[in-house]
C-alpha cells in the first residue's frame, strides 16, 4: 500500500478496508450520516404545529428528458481529451471506468442515494476527467438518466473536454447570478446517449458566497426535485482550494475523493481527508498510478 493510501486509510478511521488490489476502496453498508434537515431536499424542516405553513405543492411529473437540447461534439476532440466514446476501438480506461462505475452504483444504490459530488485534495489530480467519464459510464447502463454538473465555479472546465464553446449554452453562474430563470434552460445534451449537463461557462468569484445563498439552495433542491428518478454527478472543487466543496457538501449524498498517484501530496491528502470525516464518503480513487496495468495506462 503506497503512503498516500496509508494517509487516507489512517484518516478515515478504519471506515475503509482495501480491496484486493489496494488500488479502490469503498465504505462498507453502514448506516448513512444525517444531513441537516434545511439542507436535505428531500427532508423539509420540522415546524412546530403553530409555525407551521402549508407546504408548496412539487411537481413530481417526471421531467422529459427527450426535450434537452443537444450540442454536436466532434469525436475527435472527445477522444484527444480522453473522453470515453462508444467506438469499435475500445478506450484504455474504458475497464477501469465501468469497474468503478460498478462499485460506485453498488454503494448510492444500497443506501437510496443519487447525489454524487466528485472532489480532490488540490487541483490537477484528475477529479474533472474522473467526474466526466464516470458519468458516461453510468449513462451507458441505459436504466437511468444522468445529469453531470459543473459545480467547479471558479475553473469550470467540463464544456472544455467536450469541446463546447461558452456561448453555446446558458451557464450555472448565470442561474445563480439570476440572469437565468429555470432548471431547463441550463440542461444540455452532449449527444451520449443518457448524459445530460449543466455546464459552467465563466469563472465566477466569491462562488463558495454564491452556493451558500437562498438562490444556490433552491437550485440543489430544484435539481433533485424536478429531475426525479436521474443519478446527478457533480463535479466539485479541490478540498483545499475553496470551501465551496464544504458549503456543497451537506446537501449531497456522498463523496467520491480522487487521489493522483506523484501529484498529491501526502500532506495534503491527509488534511483533505480529516475534512471528509463529517461526510458519506463513497470510496477513493487512485488515479494516473505508475503501476503497469495489463491492456492499458490508466489505473483507478
Amino acid at each position: 500500500m503506497s503512503l498516500i493510501e496509508q494517509a487516507i486509510a489512517a484518516a478515515k478511521a478504519r471506515r475503509v478496508e482495501p480491496d484486493r488490489t489496494g488500488r479502490y476502496r469503498e465504505l462498507p453498508q453502514a448506516e448513512p450520516v444525517a444531513l441537516p434537515a434545511a439542507l436535505d431536499a428531500e427532508s423539509p424542516p420540522a415546524e412546530s404545529p403553530l409555525e407551521a405553513e402549508p407546504a408548496p405543492a412539487v411537481d413530481h411529473t417526471p421531467f422529459d428528458f427527450s426535450t434537452v437540447r443537444v450540442i454536436t461534439t466532434d469525436p475527435a476532440v472527445l477522444r484527444a481529451n480522453r473522453v470515453l466514446i462508444e467506438s469499435a476501438a475500445r478506450q484504455p480506461a474504458e475497464g477501469a471506468y465501468r469497474m468503478l462505475r460498478t462499485r460506485v452504483m453498488r454503494a448510492l444504490r444500497g443506501h437510496g442515494w443519487r447525489r454524487l459530488g466528485i472532489t480532490a485534495a488540490g487541483a490537477n489530480e484528475g477529479k474533472t476527467l474522473t467526474a466526466l467519464n464516470l458519468a458516461i459510464s453510468m449513462a451507458a447502463q441505459r436504466t437511468q438518466p444522468v445529469v453531470l454538473v459543473d459545480l467547479d465555479l471558479r475553473r469550470p472546465k467540463i464544456n472544455q473536454y467536450f469541446g463546447i464553446p461558452g456561448d453555446q449554452f446558458v451557464g450555472l453562474s448565470d442561474y445563480l447570478s439570476g440572469t437565468a430563470e429555470s432548471i431547463e434552460d441550463l440542461l444540455v445534451s452532449p449527444g451520449i446517449e443518457g448524459l445530460h449537463c449543466i455546464l459552467g461557462s465563466r469563472s465566477v468569484d466569491r462562488s463558495s458566497d454564491m452556493l451558500a445563498s437562498p438562490r444556490g439552495k433552491a437550485f440543489m433542491t430544484e435539481l433533485a426535485q424536478k429531475l426525479t428518478g436521474a443519478l446527478l454527478v457533480f463535479d466539485l472543487p479541490p478540498l483545499l482550494a475553496t470551501d465551496d466543496p464544504l458549503v456543497v457538501a451537506p446537501m449531497i449524498d456522498g463523496l467520491l475523493f480522487v487521489v493522483a498517484d506523484r501529484i498529491s501530496l501526502r500532506s495534503e491528502v491527509a488534511s483533505a481527508a480529516k475534512l471528509l470525516q463529517e461526510f458519506n464518503v463513497v470510496g477513493t480513487v487512485l488515479n494516473m498510478s505508475s503501476e503497469p496495468v495489463k491492456g492499458g495506462y490508466y489505473d483507478y
